[in-house]
């Protein structure tokens, strides 16, 4: 599936055994690729579905603090 931006491409929500990150994602031949956004650096994380991963759910909102708490 293509999308116009990034801003239209789905985040999931993954378990992975031990812990938990939120990530675009890819699924080809049993193996679910955590793809991190291209200005992170970060490189493109695979694990066996659903033996090393699952996705628990998409993620629609984001909470944050703006400043910090005195």
């Amino acid at each position: 599936m293509k999308w116009d931006d990034e801003d239209d491409r789905p985040i999931f929500f993954l378990e992975l055994r031990g812990e938990y990150i939120c990530s675009w994602c890819e699924m080809h031949d049993g193996y679910l690729s955590a793809v991190p956004h291209p200005k992170s650096k970060c490189q493109v994380r695979r694990f066996a579905h659903p033996r090393e991963a699952e996705i628990v759910g998409r993620v629609i909102g984001v909470t944050m603090r703006l400043v910090e708490a005195e």
